[in-house]
């Protein structure tokens, strides 16, 4: 009786939202799936239901096939797989039709009456949105947009790294990560067996820094080098011009995919919230595998530092095939997470309105059945619980929780997930599975299960979330537990998961101390030797820091390494 109320609350919601958008198409691929979806009801042990997103966005249906050929797709329905993915675009382009239409509306009256002061930027494209949704939208929405918004996310503002940005990270902090992180892939290249092509992709590269200083430090491994080419994945059309720069590409052309490439709604790896239970995973693991690559790079040049082929893309989809080598630093922390509390009704879950007092006024919006929350002065946006458990808490709280002793589960108030995170590294097990390679996360998080480890950064600085949406660096806790449990739930898969160990060991291991010990040797000042010793120390320190003193605290212990190799391969270098 749950499965059959769920489909049909799925079915209702994909109806509502295709016709609130005036999407005639989307609606009529919604007619179809739900009559496949009747037409299936039977054989549901054979298809598999994904959901994007439980916000207000619009959602389009596609049915796909798991056979190989296009002729089974109309005659077999029982092996048709539906997904309900997002279209952004459409519903960008509906929340900014009612917001310059309410501008217009507003201009005109306000000179006989007063209104209230006008939002602007990313929080006005929240407000359409939390009207859009009813009331609300998941953290995981909020997040989303507040770093990836073509127009007003954080991420499209161009360079917040750094000493000038809002947060520093490993690679600017020292040369010495790119390099050993460039000695693991040397070696893991070695292990592969020195293929003659290698794929070398990095999600969210930041300034480029780390591939940099990882193709200076390897320019001499020629084999190495003449065999690599650099996939970057990144959404930030500013990111895109710092990165080429700092890797000295001086010959970047736009392919015919990044041709206009200014405000635009890129495919976005945060996007996808749905988790494949682990039944439908094996059996559409080939298939998923087969269909690399689709699209191509919206950009390509060569680096001035090797002379090696360089690709910026919107996702892994797009990277050719081919053995593998997939680096993430300070990627995962970024990616949306969904909070849940624990109440009486069950795991409620955590969502972001706007003042209640502004909804109450839009005689076309509806009411939010949340309770009110307790204002802030100055702040916009504001926390509320769901009146119960929201179709997130049901699919993904007990998933995680599965195999987690009693004691801490009984011990557990608040709970964190990313369901992007968790498809994202399914997606990479299935990329080396099928190519050959091996995946490197590097992250601040723990073993888990986490509680509420959200933050945002301004300015160096703790501010609250909801606060300055855009304009600060949200990031959480990364969960190593449930990155290793995708895996564990697959015992057959062609990968095998090592770590997560501290980036202490992976860096010591790796010969941090030689290789600083070389460049204090070639140091041409007292004042350089003290500033290499300095971010070596705070690669691997495990001190918690002094603020008065100025004195960050260590990334050594915080930070975490995980790895993925192709089955059969040896323990991967680090590790």
């Amino acid at each position: 009786a749950s499965v059959v109320r769920a489909r049909a609350m799925r079915r209702v919601r994909a109806w509502r939202c295709a016709v609130a958008c005036g999407a005639r198409g989307a609606l009529a691929a919604c007619s179809r799936a739900v009559a496949a979806t009747s037409t299936s009801a039977s054989a549901s042990t054979s298809t598999s239901t994904s959901i994007a997103s439980s916000s207000g966005a619009t959602r389009a249906m596609s049915t796909s096939s798991s056979s190989t050929t296009t002729d089974d797709i109309g005659t077999d329905v029982k092996a048709r797989e539906m997904e309900i993915a997002i279209d952004r675009a459409g519903l960008r382009r509906a929340l900014e039709r009612r917001r310059r239409e309410r501008e217009t509306t507003t201009t005109t009256t306000e000179a006989t009456e007063a209104t209230p002061r006008a939002r602007s930027g990313l929080t006005a494209y929240l407000e359409d949105a939390i009207r859009f949704a009813g009331g609300s939208i998941p953290v995981s929405e909020y997040v989303r947009e507040a770093l990836t918004h073509p127009e007003h996310g954080y991420y499209m503002r161009g360079d917040v790294f750094g000493a000038k940005g809002d947060f520093v990270t490993s690679p600017e902090i020292s040369q010495v990560f790119g390099e050993l992180v460039g000695v693991w892939a040397a070696l893991q290249y070695e292990a592969l067996g020195s293929p003659e092509t290698l794929r070398v992709v990095e999600f969210g590269p930041g300034r480029g820094t780390l591939m940099a200083d990882l193709l200076r430090g390897t320019s001499k491994f020629k084999k190495f080098s003449d065999a690599m080419s650099v996939h970057f994945i990144e959404v930030s059309p500013a990111l895109r011009k710092i990165q080429a720069e700092t890797l000295r590409c001086e010959d970047v052309e736009m392919t015919s995919a990044g041709a206009g490439d200014g405000l635009r709604v890129p495919k976005n790896v945060t996007r996808d919230e749905n988790m494949k239970n682990s039944a439908s995973v094996n059996q559409s693991s080939t298939s998923a595998s087969a269909k690399l690559p689709v699209g191509e790079a919206r950009a390509r040049g060569t680096s001035g530092i090797n002379g090696a082929p360089v690709s910026w893309h919107d996702g892994l989809e797009s990277v050719p095939s081919g053995p593998t080598l997939v680096i993430a630093h300070e990627f995962f922390d970024a990616l949306p997470v969904r909070q849940f509390q624990r109440t009486e009704r069950g795991w409620c879950e955590k969502l972001v309105t706007i003042d209640s007092d502004l909804l109450e006024t839009d005689a076309g919006a509806e009411k939010t059945t949340s309770p009110k929350p307790e204002k802030v002065p100055g702040r916009e946006l504001e926390m509320v619980l769901s009146p119960g458990p929201t179709p997130a808490s049901h699919m993904l709280v007990s998933r995680r929780l599965k195999g987690v002793p009693q004691h801490i589960v009984d011990g557990l108030r608040l709970l964190e997930l990313s369901p992007p995170s968790l498809s994202l590294w399914d997606r990479l097990a299935e990329r080396i599975e099928q190519h050959s390679g091996a995946v490197l996360a590097i992250d601040y998080g723990e073993e888990g299960p986490l509680g509420d480890t959200l933050e945002a950064i301004k300015d160096h600085k703790f501010v609250h979330v909801l606060d300055s949406p855009g304009e600060a660096d949200l990031s959480a806790y990364v969960d190593f537990g449930a990155l290793r449990q995708i895996i564990d739930e697959k015992p057959n898969s062609g990968v095998t998961c090592h770590g997560p160990i501290t980036q202490q060991q992976f860096l010591l291991s790796l010969g941090l101390i030689p290789r600083l010990e070389k460049l204090v040797e070639n140091a041409t000042s007292e004042a350089q030797a003290d500033e290499l010793i300095k971010g070596c120390e705070r690669l691997v320190s495990d001190s918690k820091g002094d603020a008065e003193a100025n004195e960050p605290p260590g990334m050594g212990v915080r930070y975490k390494a995980m790895c993925l190799v192709s089955r059969g391969l040896p323990k991967p270098a680090g590790f």
